[in-house]
């Protein structure tokens, strides 16, 4: 019996015939009031109180490693119909594997699973036994409570995570000479696979993976870089010229298959290895696992709420690309005659916007569970893509703005000005403002507070500087004029 009954219980003087308990304002009250419930129903709910939060404690404490559906509070950046929220070509586990548009690449799945066993020299039972051997662990990393979860029969569930598996790393090897699975899995429909194997809900336990490769050894680390690639500038010769310290971190360089080698996510200072839960995991990690934790670790609150694009260029602040090799660097530098805000420039197309808001979604799902270090002063929030995003949505608000940002080589692509304001005006509406995006609005403030009188002067340069080139070229004019009267005068 909990305190909380305990007091209840002897404040029952008044009804104990009935067996009653009274509800007091204060423990100090003797008088009997009018409100009563039963006992039995107190009892009743501390139970269930006391349940139902270790069960939600037991689950957050493997939220981290966890399948997640996509945030209800973020359904508003999931584009038209969802569309970056449910896959469009293949089910990747439970969540989607029965709706109707999917059913082709089932087959496909099933012709996959065959070349990866015979190219193997194993047999399907010798496969299949070892994914046998983890798919207990691996259903736990779904919602067992989820109706297409708890649908799944365990056989069809292990069936599942084979196929899946087998698929996924036939589509990441593409031999070409397999020209059945080249066809369906790259020529028709390469672009829109890469789309679906990285969203949330669309994920397959990281350690079904992992087992699957002692039959096909595939760099998942490397084939997730060729991913990350896709976000930069010059895709993947940018991506191997950034030669990203993650690498190194995470072992991936020399251990292809599990990148668990001491690196902390986030740069939050979690001294713990980081093993992905998923592929859409190690994306984010890929992205921003090498952030130092000065930058990734923030809080506090700005005065400043927001800054377009052309408002700081107006104050001499110049939008300049970072050459960090993290995703999502934000800083704010003061040279001697103006500022610079370094951003990490972004490729965005189709594919990369809808991984952006599945990273957000990532975020948002397994906020708070990492585990603070010693020193809480470098505790990140987690929301470092989220952040990044939501300071690329503060500095749009007009089409202009937009192709400020291209003009600075900030933001590339084949998506036309109003088609990235619009994705970024709707991201910025329901995203999460992370503590970097805070830092970033407090280091803009710093800069207008502490350089008000340049910026009067840089301002008033800036919008008027048309006039100004123009008197400046009528008064060289009239002076070459002057100076040739002059001559002649003197003649």
């Amino acid at each position: 019996m909990t305190y909380a009954t305990s007091k209840l219980l002897a404040m029952d003087a008044c009804s104990a015939d009935r067996r009653t308990i009274q509800i007091h304002d204060a423990p100090e009250r003797a008088a009997c009031v009018h409100n009563t419930v039963p006992l039995q129903e107190v009892l009743a709910i501390d139970e269930k109180m006391t349940k139902t939060t270790a069960r939600l404690e037991s689950d957050f404490s493997m939220v981290e490693t966890k399948i997640h559906r996509f945030p209800a509070a973020l359904r508003g950046i999931g584009g038209d119909d969802g569309r970056y929220i449910s896959p469009s070509v293949v089910a990747i586990g439970p969540y989607h594997c029965a709706e109707p548009h999917l059913q082709k690449m089932e087959e496909v799945k099933l012709a996959a699973a065959y070349y990866l066993c015979r190219n193997s020299g194993c047999s399907t039972l010798q496969v299949y036994e070892k994914v046998l051997s983890v798919v207990g662990a691996a259903r736990g990393c779904y919602d067992a409570d989820d109706p297409l979860v708890a649908g799944v029969s365990d056989a069809d569930f292990a069936a599942m995570m084979f196929l899946d598996a087998c698929f996924l790393l036939q589509y990441m090897v593409s031999d070409t000479k397999l020209l059945v699975l080249q066809n369906r899995m790259a020529l028709s429909t390469g672009p829109s696979i890469q789309k679906d194997i990285f969203l949330l809900e669309n994920q397959i336990p990281w350690l079904v993976l992992d087992i699957v490769t002692q039959f096909m050894p595939v760099d998942l680390c490397q084939f997730v870089d060729d991913m990350r690639a896709k976000f930069l500038p010059g895709g993947k010769e940018a991506a191997e010229k950034s030669c990203p310290r993650w690498q190194a971190l995470s072992g991936c360089s020399t251990a292809p298959t599990t990148p668990t080698a001491g690196a902390s996510r986030g740069g939050g200072g979690v001294d713990e290895q980081y093993k992905p839960p998923h592929l859409l995991g190690l994306l984010w990690f890929t992205l921003v696992g090498s952030m130092p934790a000065d930058m990734a670790n923030y809080k506090g609150f700005p005065r400043s709420l927001s800054s377009s694009a052309v408002e700081l260029a107006e104050i001499g602040v110049m939008l300049t690309p970072s050459k960090e090799e993290w995703f999502g660097d934000m800083r704010v530098e003061r040279c001697s005659l103006y500022g610079e805000l370094l951003l990490s420039p972004v490729f965005l197309s189709d594919v990369t916007a809808c991984w952006l808001v599945n990273l957000a979604a990532l975020e948002a799902s397994t906020s708070g569970a990492r585990k603070e270090s010693k020193d809480s002063s470098s505790s990140s929030d987690g929301f470092l893509v989220s952040s990044y995003l939501s300071v690329l949505a503060m500095l749009m608000d007009r089409k202009e703005d937009v192709h400020e940002l291209r003009r600075r080589r900030l933001l590339h692509g084949a998506l036309s000005n109003k088609q990235a304001l619009t994705f970024f005006k709707g991201l910025g509406q329901h995203l999460r403002l992370g503590g970097r995006y805070a830092n970033i609005l407090e280091e803009i403030d710093s800069y207008k507070r502490h350089r008000s009188v340049r910026i009067t002067v840089y301002k008033f340069l800036y919008n008027n500087y048309k006039f100004i080139a123009a008197f400046l070229s009528v008064t060289g004019v009239l002076i070459g004029i002057f100076k040739t009267l002059l001559s002649l005068k003197q003649k």
